[in-house]
């Protein structure tokens, strides 16, 4: 980045060969292929700002839970997390009785038969009405606010940890 020459990019996954191809495309970042569940190998209240788009879209709630905390750990005070969710377009395709459901608990995830043995269960395809993402997150941050994209599948949400410990 010879614009902001502080600044310092880096991706984790649990995608050993999306890492691969980051490692060999993209040269201003540092890569590291994650396990599932946390931690991650980076030192607490290490960055800025973490983004996740199009990951919170596939993790069952207790992956959702360990990761959000996980967030939180590596962020500093005052840092900020970019994550997006289906939003409502998304949810528009859902059946009757998945979108009773994402209506009354605010969360669903739908494991696919025809990626069962393929992908583990708690990776499949996640959607969170605004409500229930906007308190889940207001739980661990601070400043919650959730963005509808227009003609957008996926919606914005950008949290901030708070300055004290919690």
């Amino acid at each position: 980045m010879e614009s902001y020459p502080a600044t310092h990019f880096f991706g984790a996954d649990v995608d050993a060969d999306a890492i691969e191809w980051c490692v060999q495309n993209l040269y201003n970042g540092k890569f590291v292929n994650s396990r599932p569940e946390p931690p991650l190998p980076f030192k607490s209240g290490y960055f800025d700002v973490v983004y996740c788009f199009s990951v919170f879209t596939h993790l069952d709630e207790r992956m959702q839970d360990m990761w959000l905390i996980e967030i939180k750990r590596i962020l500093k005070p005052r840092g900020i997390v970019i994550l997006t969710v289906h939003g409502e377009q998304a949810a528009a395709t859902l059946n009757e009785q998945a979108a009773g459901i994402l209506k009354s608990v605010g969360f669903l995830h739908h494991r696919s038969r025809k990626l069962s043995g393929i992908v583990p269960d708690w990776y499949n395809t996640s959607w969170h009405s605004q409500t229930y993402i906007v308190a889940r997150l207001g739980e661990l941050f601070s400043d919650v606010r959730y963005t509808v994209v227009p003609d957008g599948i996926q919606d914005l949400v950008v949290a901030r940890k708070p300055e004290c410990k919690q």
